[in-house]
């Protein structure tokens, strides 16, 4: 719908000047385009509630899809400028609240809310796919990745910097069939964030680089539908290179162990990152289960058993065995690997190396090595 019939009363200057006020407020102070969008943004609001107070026709293309486009790419994020708009038309009903307003009248008031809210997203998603703008984002997104010239490269694009990022390491999952594309996922969570972001990627992976530190509980119901492996790490800008590079040893991290698609945070992971680095710990658990596996059998119900909390009952379940035979195949693993079954910490020692086990592929024939331990996705 491009137009819309209004005829409630005239709009107060308090809920244009709120809108004006709240967008101005989210333009970052250095762009380059500063001054020209303030201007701009105070003209355009104030035409299109004086528009819908006053009973003329209302054309949300004329002014507002231009303007919605340029603050799109100066960096004003689509929530911002929707919540304005909403808090904008909820104040006018306010101030008419003592007139009588009948039900066709609010109901054009609403209808004009819908189209000035289309018109910016429409305006915001144009944005984020243009040619010109995914260029001017790779070329941010290299120099942040690259630690060098970026302030130099983000004033060149009309691309407003800030002090921290949230770095998205993603992988296609070759396991998967019909998984979205790194590209896709990225348009999926520009619409969703509601702005462009500085990215590199291919078909099999990128990374992603998100202002700020957004929700990452939207970001997981986004991957959720992906089949994509994500690893999200917060750094601010100077520590964007070393984030990136640990995502995506992450990613390898996952990848060995054969954990599901999904989200990951550094936390999730750490134990099992810390674990898979060189070094003679590494080498020590290597071996350590050396004599288990040898017999394949004894591998799965160790892995069984540890997946299920150590817990007899559901073990055998799974195993589709007695409770007695999980307890003669634990004794049997216990005395070929040398380890005292009363010991505490002998849970942290079998899934240490059975993780060191799974990253080297030292796996046995017939075993799945689905380990699924400690996944947060």
């Amino acid at each position: 719908m491009s137009s819309t019939r209004v005829e409630s009363p005239a709009t107060p200057p308090r809920a244009a000047q709120h809108i004006v006020d709240g967008i101005l407020s989210a333009i970052p102070p250095r762009s380059i385009q500063g001054n020209v969008l303030r201007e701009e943004i105070r003209a355009v609001v104030v035409e299109y509630l004086e528009q819908a107070g006053g009973g003329r026709e209302f054309d949300s293309r004329a002014a507002l899809h231009p303007a919605a486009a340029r603050w799109a790419a100066t960096g004003v994020p689509i929530e911002t400028v929707q919540r304005l708009v909403h808090t904008g038309f909820r104040l006018h009903l306010d101030d008419h609240a003592t007139r009588f307003l009948r039900h066709h009248d609010i109901n054009h008031v609403m209808d004009a809310m819908h189209t000035v809210n289309s018109t910016v997203s429409r305006a915001y998603l144009e944005v984020a796919s243009s040619p010109t703008q995914r260029s001017g984002h790779q070329a941010v997104a290299r120099a942040l990745l690259s630690g060098r010239h970026a302030v130099s490269v983000a004033r060149q694009c009309g691309i407003p910097l800030t002090d921290q990022y949230t770095v998205l390491a993603v992988a296609v999952d070759a396991a998967v069939r019909g998984a979205v594309s790194p590209g896709n996922f990225l348009e999926m969570l520009a619409g969703r964030m509601g702005q462009p972001m500085s990215a590199l990627h291919s078909d099999l992976g990128g990374t992603i680089l998100i202002q700020g530190c957004p929700d990452t509980e939207e970001i997981g119901d986004l991957v959720r539908r992906t089949a994509l492996v994500v690893i999200a790490i917060e750094a601010d800008r100077a520590g964007i290179p070393s984030a990136t590079e640990d995502g995506h040893e992450l990613i390898d991290v996952v990848r060995r162990l054969h954990r599901p698609p999904g989200l990951y945070h550094f936390d999730d992971l750490a134990i099992e990152y810390q674990l898979t680095r060189p070094g003679p710990g590494r080498d020590r658990l290597e071996t350590a289960l050396d004599a288990v596996a040898e017999d394949p059998e004894l591998v799965a119900t160790l892995r069984a058993h540890i997946n299920n909390g150590l817990n007899r009952r559901l073990t055998a379940r799974e195993m589709h065995i007695h409770q007695n035979t999980v307890d003669y195949r634990l004794k049997r693993i216990y005395r070929l690997a040398r380890l005292d079954s009363h010991d505490p910490g002998l849970i942290w020692r079998l899934r240490a190396a059975l993780t060191v086990r799974d990253y080297l592929g030292l796996v046995p024939p017939g075993d799945p090595a689905d380990s699924g331990i400690g996944a947060r996705c």
